[in-house]
């Protein structure tokens, strides 16, 4: 028969066959093998006079098959009948090529399954392919209706079937093999499920768990949360700064500060309010001394704007030159006299609050109908009395804008250039010319903060009662160390400032980072150097360098199937930036009616004193556990009347990007319901400022000003 003849069809359909040749007869089959495959069979095998006929299951897609395979393409058939151990009966049916490609394409295989077990080449010139029948047994009827088939059925011993059947179990057994080293396909996460990302550092009793939600917080102008700081600054300590600089430095984690400042119950009534403080939080330095260190780094986020402390040479008593450690004398600094610093974001102008009055309480200005609602965090956090004299000014009898006037002299010797390794030494101490000033390092509380212009001054005074405290716990032997502003100075660094309202967190991180890869080389005081420190760029790929960070810590810690992060929008694209639609700063009023008969209450106002009448309205049931911080902005022209005026930002599908993050610390994270309101209820000028928190400002970035009742 020419195969350009043959049409396949039905070999169990004996109508065509004359009466006297038809036979048929079905045996109950254990599996088919077409080696390295293994398939399930569905019904006996039916051999007839036409041929045979198998059905059976495709593994693994869930698909029936059905091979009807004649006579005359079998060339050839090797069969074991017999059932004695350790082999069971087989039948190996020999295929021509055509017959081969069709058993192929029934079962589902690719085309380029040919190898030498499962092809070979023959005496003729055709490929032929070997299709395994495993039977449990074999009548000796059946065995004769076989035999009687073919013509060509060689029998094989016991031993020789045995040999076939474990060259099976080790083809299987490679399958199972390769299977197992091969993960499955990666799967591609969605933003919004609820799922453990990654545990950092992993296999450590202190891992952090990063969930789906704080990988989201890094989204375009949303917050950082404390776990995405928390875990930032863990993996720098641990991979970005040299272990001997490591072993010098104490990182606390975002909670140490609002622990530290949370009222609880006290358990001994006799402490004084440094020794309640510092109760709360002794156990977190069970098991280190911090006064074996160089520096401390102290997250802080108050109301939800996140900035940076570092403790600078705790175990110091006064300054000393920088490589010799050579007493040096003490710097007479300046202290400001509350001067007010205002800040530019974008066609913003940024003036801080006045600050408390005695006792932490706000001025009169600013309570009871003035004010709408104060954020519980402000109202009741227990932190030191502090003042702006406590802080050293920006200018200081001998600055560091008097050694660069030196430099230029020929009897001095330049300053040493910044190195880009995180390291401690300086250079040589430079002592050549009568006016010239050594490098120092000396204790000091320095204050990172990317929204300058706002009083510090609390921070560093709740700082010092803390290293008081534990210094005499950890120095009970010791004579007692008063920490104050004379022996730990405090000090706002000039640094690159942030020109919007949610990237406080990244300048935190980078901040940190800045500190150790370029360190500061001279401790004397006004810091001054650091204006320039790192371009935008770099802070605001940030976002993508940490999502980046997370996906790569995931591959390396999950071996068994590959999570992809969800695609979410960066501010950068592959460390470029990218420009979106309204992506601009916005301003609008929108008035209410009414009211318009009332008459102001003065015709005078006192711009030094404006931000004394303004207060933020974020909505207590709605306030995150740090709220935002709070500055005025100069963006609207009032008329003279009595009226209280609310800024409200609009955001993006009415989300606000100010709340708790889930994980119980409450700072700041995208996707809350707080909706921050500015109020003004005093009597304007022609030219009035708002209150804005800073800090909570939505996708979006639009802002809305609305007139509403007073």
């Amino acid at each position: 028969m020419n195969d350009e003849d043959f049409v396949r069809g039905d070999v169990t359909d004996l109508s065509d066959i004359p009466e006297n040749d038809r036979f048929s007869m079905s045996v109950s089959c254990n599996c088919v093998r077409l080696v390295p495959y293994r398939y399930e069979i569905t019904e006996p095998i039916t051999f007839t006079s036409k041929g045979i006929c198998i059905t059976g299951i495709v593994p693994d897609k869930d698909a029936k098959f059905t091979l009807h395979i004649y006579k005359h393409e079998v060339i050839k058939v090797i069969a074991h009948f017999g059932s004695a151990e350790p082999a069971k009966p087989l039948v190996t049916l020999y295929l021509l090529k055509t017959c081969a490609q069709y058993v192929k394409t029934q079962l589902l295989l690719p085309d380029d399954q040919a190898s030498e077990q499962t092809c070979f080449k023959g005496n003729s010139s055709f490929h032929i392919r070997r299709l395994i029948l495993i039977f449990d047994t074999i009548s000796y009827t059946a065995r004769g209706t076989i035999k009687g088939m073919f013509n060509c059925v060689d029998e094989i011993s016991s031993t020789d079937a045995a040999e076939i059947l474990e060259r099976l179990a080790d083809s299987d057994k490679k399958a199972l093999d390769k299977s197992s080293q091969q993960p499955p396909p990666p799967r591609q996460l969605r933003a919004d499920e609820q799922v453990n990302l990654l545990m950092y550092p992993p296999k450590t009793s202190g891992s952090l768990c990063i969930r789906m939600e704080d990988y989201v917080c890094l989204t375009k102008e949303s917050y950082l949360n404390d776990i995405i700081i928390d875990f930032y600054l863990v993996w720098l300590r641990n991979t970005q700064i040299p272990e001997a600089l490591r072993e010098r430095t104490h990182i606390f984690s975002t909670f140490f500060y609002k622990r530290l400042t949370t009222l609880t119950r006290p358990t001994d009534m006799k402490q004084t309010a440094a020794q309640k403080r510092h109760a709360r939080v002794q156990k977190w330095t069970k098991g280190v001394d911090i006064f074996d260190k160089d520096f401390i780094i102290v997250p802080i986020n108050e109301q939800s704007h996140w900035f940076l402390a570092i403790i600078c040479f705790p175990n110091l008593k006064g300054p000393v030159t920088y490589d010799t450690n050579q007493p040096v004398e003490p710097q007479q600094l300046k202290r400001p006299r509350g001067k007010k610093v205002s800040l530019q974001i974008g066609n913003t102008t940024i003036t801080p609050l006045a600050k408390r009055g005695e006792g932490g309480q706000l001025p009169a200005a600013l309570t009871a109908d003035n004010i709408c609602r104060i954020a519980d965090d402000e109202s009741e956090r227990d932190e030191a009395e502090g003042d702006d004299s406590d802080m050293a000014s920006e200018d200081s009898e001998i600055s560091n804008s008097a050694k660069e006037t030196s430099s230029a002299t020929p009897a001095s010797s330049s300053t040493p250039k910044p190195s880009s390794q995180p390291t401690l030494s300086s250079g040589p101490a430079r002592t050549c010319g009568a006016d010239d000033v050594p490098a120092v390092k000396q204790p000091l509380i320095l204050i990172f903060d990317s929204l300058a212009g706002a009083s510090r001054s609390r921070v560093v005074a709740t700082l010092r009662d803390y290293l008081t405290c534990e210094y005499r716990v950890k120095k009970p032997d010791a004579q007692a160390h008063v920490f104050n502003k004379d022996n730990m100075p405090g000090h706002c660094v000039k640094v690159p400032q942030q020109n919007n309202f949610t990237d406080c967190g990244l300048y935190l991180l980078q901040y940190v980072e800045q500190f150790f890869s370029e360190p500061i080389r001279d401790y004397r005081l006004p810091i001054k150097q650091l204006t320039n420190w790192f371009d935008f760029l770099t802070v605001t790929k940030k976002r993508e360098d940490i999502a980046n960070l997370i996906q790569q810590l995931m591959d390396e810690g999950n071996q068994q199937q590959r999570h992809v992060l969800p695609v979410i929008e960066f501010p950068t694209l592959n460390g470029q930036l990218v420009e979106y639609p309204e992506d601009t700063e916005s301003a609008e009023f929108e008035e209410e009616e009414g009211h318009d008969d009332e008459e102001p209450s003065s015709e005078q106002h006192d711009e030094n004193n404006a931000g004394t009448d303004m207060e933020v309205d974020p909505g207590s049931e709605e306030l995150p556990t740090q709220a935002a911080k709070t500055a005025t902005v100069a963006t609207a022209t009032v008329p003279p009347t009595g009226k209280r005026f609310v800024l409200k930002r609009r955001l993006q599908n009415g989300a606000v990007s100010a709340s708790s993050n889930g994980s119980g610390n409450g700072e700041a994270s995208n996707g809350g319901s707080l909706m921050p309101q500015l109020v003004s209820t005093s009597s304007v000028a022609a030219t009035s400022v708002a209150t804005v928190p800073l800090g909570s400002r939505g996708p979006s970035g639009g802002l809305k000003i609305r007139k509403i009742e007073p």
